[in-house]
């Protein structure tokens, strides 16, 4: 019984420490640096897990390992000639690769489910910063500071809407609770008045409903998703949003508002620059070469990487993000855990494919995890072929499989 608190304690605590890294910055902390401060704590933890766990490595390691190589490589070529290119470089190093090493931290369900209930958590006291906090002079929520950006608040606000969907799904929290949730976390959403994050939000809430209903509900799920998203788009076209704000005008004329928000005059310079340069223009030194005012980067992270670090890095940053969404689809359907992490990775791809940079913790972190979940059916396969036979929703408890994951000699030998 003592054992079973601690490790419910260990949990929490966990938990609570990965949302602090991953939206740390968007905290209200009257000049302490949350994300510094939670990843001093956690860097002696990771350590230690990692040597004790020698000599076995956790495949977060190893996937960490990779994205690091990515850019190590070009920067140790081709180093940043400027201080804004060393200040991405060292950030990535310093904190997006940690974060990425974090996810060992999350051994199994039991971990993954708590540590969505602290992400919405988190999501809601931001949202509720979002509505009482500051504005910017377009009258979009900064947070409570009035500092933050509306872009990175939206995010950090719709990834636990996709949290809370899964889990409800799952059956771990009431229904009420998760409307009052919903209620709170969509107004704060629309308080950012950010276009991405809710587009990226439609996407992945599909994820969840079409993946995670019973196969023989699959269909009609996802027929009445569909209907419905496209009812709202109507009603909410036509009664709701006025055609002069920010999001009514993404849902009036979206090719036009895709056109006033700049992503494609930052996205074909970016291309052009990804032609002349194969071996990219170094970290940092995008402004140098596409002189647009205001921007310092393209704000795609994959168009980042492949104009600035080369087509190789880009090119094995693409095929690593396919092959985990790959392996994550077919685990799907064994595996609960999956469909989170799909999607979620599914809601951070879109994110930061319209406003992202290298330094993107949250996507990588969600890439790592993915990677990471896509093993667990082949972890519980070794004892008895459970993956095969049992059902993904059915009613063995997260803790049973999340002690078999321990105890497999697979899952040993993965991390």
């Amino acid at each position: 019984m003592r054992v079973h608190r601690t490790r419910d304690v260990r949990s929490w605590i966990q938990a609570v420490a990965l949302t602090l890294l991953l939206v740390g910055t968007l905290i209200p902390a009257r000049g302490i640096p949350v994300v510094t401060v939670t990843a001093a704590v956690l860097a002696p933890v990771l350590i230690w897990a990692i040597i004790t766990g020698l000599p076995v490595v956790h495949r977060a390691v190893v996937f960490a390992v990779i994205l690091a190589a990515l850019v190590a490589a070009p920067a140790l070529l081709w180093p940043p000639t400027t201080d804004y290119g060393t200040t991405k470089v060292t950030g990535f190093f310093l904190f997006t690769v940690p974060t990425a090493v974090a996810v060992m931290l999350i051994r199994g369900r039991r971990d993954l489910t708590t540590w969505a209930k602290v992400w919405v958590v988190g999501g809601c006291l931001l949202a509720i910063l979002a509505l009482a906090g500051g504005v910017d002079p377009q009258g979009r929520a900064t947070g409570g500071d009035g500092a933050s950006n509306p872009i990175w608040l939206a995010r950090a606000i719709g990834s636990p809407v996709v949290a809370l969907l899964w889990l409800t799904y799952r059956r771990a929290v009431s229904r009420w609770l998760a409307l009052v949730a919903a209620a709170l976390l969509g107004a704060g959403l629309w308080a950012t008045g950010s276009r991405g994050p809710v587009v990226a939000l439609v996407i992945a809430a599909l994820v969840v409903i079409t993946l995670a209903s019973p196969l023989a509900r699959v269909g009609r799920a996802a027929l009445v998703a569909l209907a419905a998203t496209v009812g709202l788009y109507f009603t909410v076209v036509s009664e709701w949003v006025p055609a002069a704000s920010r999001l009514g005008a993404a849902l009036y004329d979206p090719r036009g508002e895709i056109e006033a928000s700049q992503r494609i005059e930052l996205a074909q310079p970016t291309i052009d620059l990804i032609r002349e340069h194969p071996f990219g223009v170094g970290f940092g030194n995008w402004p140098e070469h596409v002189t647009i005012l205001l921007y310092r980067y393209p704000h795609n992270l994959f168009l980042e990487v492949f104009a600035e670090a080369g087509w190789i890095p880009g090119a094995v940053l693409v095929a690593l993000l396919v092959w985990v969404v790959v392996r994550l689809w077919s685990s799907a359907r064994v595996e609960p855990a999956a469909v989170l992490a799909l999607a979620l990775l599914a809601f951070e791809t879109m994110c930061v494919s319209v406003s992202g940079d290298l330094n993107a913790r949250t996507f990588f972190f969600v890439l790592a995890l993915g990677y990471a979940v896509s093993y667990w059916p082949a972890a519980t396969s070794t004892r008895g072929r459970t993956a095969e036979l049992t059902p993904s929703w059915s009613a063995e408890s997260p803790e049973v499989q999340s002690a078999r994951y321990r105890r497999s000699p697979t899952e040993s030998s993965a991390r």
